[in-house]
Order: C-alpha cells, then sequence, then structure tokens
C-alpha cells in the first residue's frame, strides 16, 4: 500500500503577546485559498488524518486546508512533538508506525529537521517556505516499508 505524507508548514501570521496564540493575518488566509484553489479537485491530497501543532497559526492553516480541500472524512487532531524546536526524533517515529496517509502542519526549524530525518539524511536541507506542501509517499506492508521518497515540493506562490 502507498502511503503519502504531506509535510506543511503554517502560512503568514501575525504577532502577539506570546508565540502560542499568533493568529494567521490576511495575507496567511490568502496564502491557505491559494493552496486550497491550486488542489482543489485534483485529488493530490488525501490524507486520513492531519496533525498540527498546539501553536494557533498551525492550527488555523491545518483547519482552513482540511475545509478548503473538503476532506470531511479526515480525522483532525493537535499533537505533541510538532512545535518549532521540539526534537523531531519522536514524531518521526509516530509516522513511521503510521498505516494511512497523513499531513502534518508545523513550523520551521522543526519541519526542515523532521524531513531530513525522514529522508535518511539523504538531502542537505528541504526549505520550507511558509504555505508550502511537502510530499513524500512510500509503500508499506505489514511491518516492511520502503524508505520515504519526495513526491513533490511546492508553495502557495506556485498558484497565483
Amino acid at each position: 500500500m502507498e502511503l503519502k505524507l504531506y509535510i506543511v508548514r503554517h502560512a503568514h501570521a501575525d504577532f502577539a503577546e506570546t508565540d502560542e496564540i499568533r493568529p494567521l493575518t490576511d495575507k496567511g488566509w490568502n496564502q491557505v485559498e491559494r493552496l486550497v484553489s491550486g488542489f482543489l479537485d485534483k485529488e493530490l491530497i488525501t490524507p486520513a488524518v492531519i496533525w498540527h501543532s498546539g501553536l494557533r497559526r498551525a492550527a488555523e492553516t491545518a483547519q482552513g486546508l482540511k475545509d478548503g480541500l473538503a476532506l470531511e472524512d479526515c480525522r483532525f487532531a493537535k499533537k505533541n512533538g510538532l512545535a518549532p524546536y521540539d526534537d523531531p526524533a519522536g514524531i518521526a517515529v509516530q509516522i513511521d508506525n503510521l498505516t494511512e496517509s497523513a499531513m502534518v502542519v508545523g513550523h520551521n526549524p522543526h519541519l526542515t529537521c523532521l524531513a531530513t530525518l525522514l529522508l535518511d539524511n539523504a538531502c542537505d536541507r528541504i526549505i520550507f517556505p511558509k504555505a508550502s506542501i511537502l510530499c513524500l509517499s512510500r509503500m508499506k506492508v505489514g511491518d516492511q516499508s520502503t524508505p520515504w521518497q519526495v513526491q513533490w515540493h511546492l508553495n502557495h506562490k506556485h498558484f497565483r
């Protein structure tokens, strides 16, 4: 069975009293809308579950993608281990144990480290602009799986 992992960096956020409550700006919401319009009806994004960090800007980006792409049957959950400076090793283990396609919405520098870890350090660094999606895939049967490989990496600017 082919599994897909969509790694998403949140859209542009405003400043706030604390990092946890920074909301998306109008610019950020426009970035999400461009992603949605670019992917809508193309069946390129098909997660069974969406995980997002506990920070507001990631949750809003995740919810905007879920609603905009009409992913009604997709489970949606805040997940520990996705904050900007969390160690990516813990979430990488959880991702490796998945048996269904998933979307992870978070922050840099965490996402860059996570992608590098999942790709077995096969790349120098994957740069995540705001409102970007990296799609990885692999084959998995039971406990056996192929390594993750890059399918595509796009951001909101591709859909202007």
